[in-house]
C-alpha cells in the first residue's frame, strides 16, 4: 500500500509517503511533476518525474531510479548499500563475500551520469531517496529537495 498526499505552498507541494513497515516521510517537490509508483511485496517506489527529464523519488527497492549510475562507481559499492538486509547478508555468507563490518544507517552516494547531469541517492535505513538528470544550474534547488526529506 502506497499512500500520497500532498499540500501546496508557493511553487511546491509538501508529498507525504507511507512506505515499508509503515514508517511516514515528508518530501518538499516542486510542482508540475508525473506521478509513477510501484509496489512488489513490501517495497514501494514513488517516482516524480518533471518535463525537463529532471526525476526525484523515495523508494524501498534495491534498483532505485539511479541504480546504473551508483553501479557505475563499482560494484562493490552497490552491494556494500545493502548488506546488511537479510537475504544480502545470507547470500554474502554463501557466497564467502567480504562485507564491511560497520555500515551506517546513512549512505549517501552521487556523481555526474554520462550525460553531465548530476545525480544523488541517500539510504536512510531501508529507503532511499534521490534525484537524477539535474543540470549544474539546478544543482542548489535539488539539493534542497532531499534536505526537506523527514520522518513524520
Amino acid at each position: 500500500m502506497v499512500i500520497m498526499s500532498c499540500k501546496s505552498q508557493s511553487g511546491f507541494v509538501t508529498v507525504n509517503h507511507v512506505v515499508y513497515k509503515g514508517d511516514k516521510y515528508r518530501l518538499d517537490i516542486p510542482n508540475g511533476y508525473r506521478f509513477k509508483g510501484s509496489e512488489a511485496g513490501v517495497e514501494k517506489e514513488n517516482i516524480y518525474i518533471y518535463p525537463d527529464s529532471i526525476y526525484v523519488y523515495v523508494t524501498d527497492f534495491k534498483h532505485t531510479p539511479n541504480a546504473n549510475n551508483i553501479k557505475a562507481l563499482g560494484d562493490s559499492v552497490f552491494q556494500f548499500r545493502f548488506q546488511n538486509e537479510d537475504l544480502i547478508k545470507e547470500a554474502n555468507k554463501a557466497i564467502g563475500r567480504e562485507v564491511v563490518k560497520v555500515l551506517p544507517d546513512t549512505f549517501e552516494l552521487s556523481g555526474i551520469d554520462r550525460e553531465g547531469r548530476y545525480w544523488k541517492d541517500v539510504k536512510i535505513g531501508k529507503t532511499s531517496v534521490g534525484y537524477g538528470n539535474v543540470p549544474k544550474e539546478n544543482l542548489s534547488k535539488y539539493e534542497g529537495i532531499l534536505s526537506s526529506f523527514r520522518r513524520y
